[in-house]
């Protein structure tokens, strides 16, 4: 993730943001594709090479359309006040929404939705395990970049935001529930960050 996340970032920078989400739209609509391909083999009895092949590749596209969004986005972010104004709507938006809000209710229900909303690493041999929402795809990338476009800890942030998702990730593997990895990645942005962002602050006030 680390790896594909700064080669989108960096060939990003040759695009203009129209033709950047033109190329987004485009993944998007391959990832949802090889979902489909990737449901009907559900449905089929036999595990073939096909099936494993295809989830790589839904799961490639849609990652490359999320970072795509969240690249866009960073670009029109335009000081570390913003950085910290969406890192807290974000980590509200993504609490209510686990523990009280659509993304509970899709779960409990087992929706097909989450197979479009879901980016699904298969653990231990098996097609079931590590899952990371797309959204939060969007919010990694928009960190990342952010802090690359605001003269921030590019690499650090990149790491730290990688890491601490899968933290998230583990965490909610072992507690066996799905737990919200956007506090994780905001938490770790902000850290990572912590005396650039005060000193920041401190210059303006």
């Amino acid at each position: 993730m680390v790896l594909l996340l700064h080669g989108f970032i960096l060939a990003a920078g040759e695009y203009v943001t129209s033709r950047l989400l033109v190329v987004g739209a485009a993944a998007a609509a391959l990832g949802v594709l090889f979902v489909f391909f990737v449901s009907f083999k559900s449905l089929e009895s036999g595990f073939n090479f096909e099936f494993p092949f295809a989830l790589l590749l839904a799961n490639l596209f849609r990652i490359l359309a999320a970072a795509i969004v969240g690249i866009s986005l960073a670009r029109y972010v335009s000081s570390i006040g913003v950085v910290l104004l969406l890192a807290a709507v974000a980590v509200t938006a993504d609490l209510l929404s686990v523990f009280a809000g659509p993304t509970r209710v899709l779960v409990e229900e087992g929706s097909p939705a989450l197979d479009f909303l879901l980016v699904v690493f298969p653990t231990f041999g098996s097609t079931s395990g590590f899952a990371l929402g797309v959204s939060d795809v969007i919010f990694l990338a928009l960190f990342a970049a952010a802090s690359r476009f605001l003269n921030l800890r590019y690499p650090a942030t990149l790491l730290s935001v990688c890491f601490a998702t899968v933290l998230a990730l583990t965490a909610g593997l072992l507690l066996e529930r799905p737990l919200p990895a956007l506090p994780f990645i905001a938490l770790a942005t902000v850290l990572i960050n912590a005396d650039l962002i005060l000193s920041s602050i401190t210059k303006r006030s």
